[in-house]
């Protein structure tokens, strides 16, 4: 049995060309943190580095569990909105987790614009219709 090999690109993947598109258009774009790697174990295999304790100090410091992927520092047409949220998901089988509603939900109702983007295309169709708003 031949198992076929998923094509389709990762969310860290779509989210850089984004990144990358908005740095070409002069768009101030920052990534949160939440979707960072943090390695378990040492490149050796050693279990020095302290996983736990270093979730606990990031979140101390104010990480937020599902919290949107990137912030966009640009204002749309009609000068009513400043920042812009959005939650980068894979193209295929990409789904919110609960955090992120409820973190979407929260933001939407202190009256901010956040968008949900199934890989770059959709972010860039997104971004530009929060601009022309």
């Amino acid at each position: 049995m031949v198992t076929k090999k998923n094509t389709t690109p990762k969310e860290s993947e779509e989210q850089i060309a984004f990144v990358n598109y908005c740095e070409a258009n002069n768009i101030i774009v920052l990534s949160t943190q939440n979707g960072m790697y943090i390695p378990k174990k040492n490149d050796d295999g050693t279990k020095d580095f302290n996983h736990f304790g270093y979730i606990r100090r990031q979140k101390a410091m104010g990480l937020k569990k599902g919290f949107p992927d990137l912030i966009i520092l640009h204002s749309n047409r009609s000068k009513t909105h400043e920042v812009f949220f959005i939650e980068m998901k894979r193209v295929k089988g990409g789904k919110l987790k609960p955090e992120q509603e409820e973190w979407i939900h929260r933001l939407d109702d202190a009256g901010y614009m956040v968008g949900i983007a199934h890989g770059c295309d959709a972010a860039i169709r997104v971004l530009n219709r929060y601009l022309e708003s």
